[in-house]
């Protein structure tokens, strides 16, 4: 049932076989895990710990990066065209998306689900927010890229 090349991921206690994901989830949250998720063997701590130290970086580096878009298309004036504004909408919807990445790295260093259904809700309804809205904003910008350029080849 498992993949061979997943198992040297796994930890594996002396007890018996590896543990599952999910096997500390209380049982009344387990209902919001599909059942696929939990016939995998759980990665061992250092990748939670290894991904949480990423996302750190990664959050910093993209709130320095959106910051700077929406910070620099706000103080010059020269920059404030409908096509920029397509951009500024794009790095306002990826710091939006960053801002709850806390709840990630804070249920990667518990190794698991640690903020309950409650941060689950929360994780999820601004990831879909911003995520649906940067998907719009990309395609704003193809349609506004492609009646550029038909209009520049005419």
């Amino acid at each position: 049932m498992f993949n061979d090349s997943i198992h040297w991921e796994a930890r594996i206690l002396s007890a018996g076989p590896p543990r599952l994901l999910g096997w500390n989830v209380p049982a009344e949250d387990l209902v919001y895990i599909p059942e696929h998720w939990l016939t995998y063997p759980e990665p061992n701590p250092s990748l939670h710990y290894l991904l949480a130290i990423l996302y750190i970086l990664f959050t910093f580096v993209a709130l320095l990066g959106n910051g700077l878009v929406i910070w620099i298309f706000c103080s010059a004036k020269s920059l404030r065209t409908p096509s920029n504004l397509f951009v500024v909408n794009l790095a306002f919807c990826d710091f939006f998306m960053m801002l709850k990445t806390p709840i990630f790295i804070y249920n990667s260093f518990n190794t698991g689900f640690a903020t309950g259904p409650l941060g689950c809700q929360i994780f999820a309804f601004i990831g879909s927010l911003s995520g649906i809205g940067a998907a719009i904003t990309n395609a704003a910008i193809a349609y506004d890229r492609y009646r550029y350029c038909k209009t520049f080849i005419k």
